[in-house]
């Protein structure tokens, strides 16, 4: 369903990229210059509008697809006939490994800098986790174990990711400096949750893709926010990561009537 999966994924694309300029729009417009406050504007209510019709398109088109086979293991799921797949994912796994280098480096300029340098380590163990998802091995059982391990360190990750964005936010008076991330990390963390589900036999293949969209396009929006180079780094990783992802269910949905193919480990 290749058609599907350029179709779904440059959709989101254009929609990432329309949040990402509203979320500035809102950034420029809704502070107080003297208080530092947020004020009252109408581009507050457009990005909430914005986002929850993203939401109900998303939900309508994951519908949609359920009336294709979707396939429940990682080998399948994820097929691919290049090495696209590992090739991108040594890419990102460099792109955070970067980025969470640069946030051990730059915890002293944080007010909370114990709190940001376990951020930072947290996003190497997530670089790590991709390693293991990227790395093959001819013995099937230790694939599978190298996996399941990527997939309980994207996991761990995420939670850390979370932790310590909610303790930067914890001192901030302004709920619109930080609500978009916070949405985002949570819509990341479930997208890697569920991803795990291939790995555990567990999959719920419209839910990994639910969101694994959301979660792309929530990130590119926050992206934009007053942040560090290194935390504009991790969205940007996390994004293409999860459009990855999507791209890879949604290509290898297949219809009905077409028997699941057993391609070979990827």
């Amino acid at each position: 369903m290749q058609s599907e999966a350029y179709k779904l994924t440059g959709a989101a694309a254009v929609a990432s990229a329309a949040g990402f300029m509203l979320r500035w729009l809102q950034n420029i417009n809704i502070l107080d210059e003297e208080t530092g406050l947020a004020d009252k504007a109408p581009i507050s209510t457009i990005v909430i509008l914005y986002i929850i019709i993203a939401v109900v398109a998303l939900v309508g088109y994951a519908i949609h697809l359920r009336q294709y086979n979707a396939p429940k293991e990682s080998k399948t799921a994820l097929a691919t006939h290049t090495p696209i797949y590992e090739a991108a994912l040594y890419a990102i796994a460099a792109l955070m490994a970067l980025s969470g280098v640069m946030q051990m480096l730059q915890a002293g300029e944080n007010l909370w800098p114990g709190m940001y340098r376990i951020g930072g380590l947290g996003t190497i163990l997530g670089a790590v986790g991709l390693l293991f998802l990227a790395v093959g091995s001819k013995d099937k059982e230790k694939a599978q174990r190298n996996r399941r391990v990527g997939a309980g360190l994207l996991i761990l990750f995420g939670a850390i990711w979370l932790i310590s964005a909610y303790k930067d936010a914890a001192t901030d008076p302004v709920l619109w400096r930080y609500a978009p991330e916070i949405l985002a990390i949570c819509a990341v963390l479930m997208a890697f949750y569920y991803m795990a589900g291939y790995y555990f036999d567990t999959p719920h293949p419209m839910y990994t893709l639910f969101f694994c969209e959301l979660g792309a396009f929530l990130s590119v929006m926050s992206a934009i926010d007053d942040m560090p180079m290194a935390e504009a780094l991790r969205y940007a990783a996390v994004a293409l990561l999860l459009f990855l992802w999507g791209f890879l269910i949604t290509e290898n949905l297949q219809k009905p009537e077409t028997p699941l193919k057993l391609d070979e480990e990827i």
